[in-house]
């Protein structure tokens, strides 16, 4: 495997979370050290380096924390970024480890229609509506690289926002319409009790979330651009899942005019998607 371009703790991190998506292999007790005494700054530089050493092509960004009360529980005041790899896409996802916990969240999966300029300041709603040319109902199966999932935010970042795939249900819209803003879902675990989510629930309007990903990223010089999915951020919270058993996410708005679903199985060697 190429080496990480730098050395110390932050390089060992990269190289161990690089392994780490190859094989499937939990990180111990010393790489959660590491991570969690990570400024949010070095994570992020040891997330592009993990993404680097992939060697994967980048197909957009999931956003986390886009609630409130997720960045006051972490002593946050905005969402965390991860990178999302063109395999992550897949319609049939990667195995994800037996031996951790595997969790699951419904989220809005927006398409951008063509570049974007770099942006300093996050841009209005209107603006990012006209960036938007589809929506999709999504699942985000998440699941962390190291044994003990109870991560600071840096290790989190490191992580890449614990993103195991991302699954793609139903279209919901072409282009962005404001009822999506308003709409509710259920996220239902075969075996499970329901979780009841609102779009709401992602920084009060998902497409706030969006714009405030263009200004974190024009900030660093980087810019949104044509056809990248972006996962806004969870609408009904984080729910671990079981193996052998389905989870199922139906969403809708107020005036029904907009309904969808998507749904998988984690099974024992395999994510079967069945959007």
């Amino acid at each position: 495997m190429t080496q990480a371009p730098w050395a110390g703790p932050e390089a060992l991190l990269a190289q161990s979370l690089a392994h780490a998506h190859a094989t499937g292999h939990a990180l111990g007790h010393v790489e959660s050290e590491i991570a969690a005494a990570l400024t949010l700054g070095q994570a992020y530089h040891v997330q592009q380096a993990v993404f680097e050493l992939r060697g994967l092509p980048l197909a957009g960004y999931k956003l986390a924390a886009t609630s409130l009360r997720a960045q006051e529980a972490m002593g946050l005041d905005g969402p965390l970024v991860g990178r999302i790899a063109a395999p992550e896409l897949a319609a049939r996802p990667s195995a994800a480890p037996m031996d951790r916990p595997v969790y699951a969240e419904a989220e809005l999966l927006v398409r951008i229609g063509d570049d974007l300029p770099v942006m300093s300041d996050a841009p209005s709603l209107a603006r990012m509506a006209e960036a938007v040319d589809r929506v999709w109902l999504g699942l985000e199966i998440c699941s962390s690289r190291f044994a003990d999932d109870d991560l600071s935010p840096s290790g989190i970042v490191a992580d890449n926002g614990l993103l195991n795939a991302i699954v793609t249900g139903d279209l919901l819209a072409n282009g962005w319409s404001e009822e999506l803003a308003e709409g509710t879902v259920v996220l239902q675990p075969e075996g499970a009790e329901p979780v009841y989510g609102v779009a709401s629930a992602v920084m009060g309007h998902p497409l706030l979330a969006l714009g405030w990903l263009a200004a974190w990223l024009g900030r660093r010089g980087e810019h949104l651009r044509r056809h990248q999915i972006i996962a806004c951020g969870s609408m009904t919270g984080i729910t671990q899942i079981a193996s052998d058993k389905s989870v199922t996410a139906q969403f809708g708005t107020p005036d029904k005019k907009i309904a969808g679903m998507v749904m998988t199985t984690f099974a024992k060697d395999q994510m079967r998607s069945k959007a």
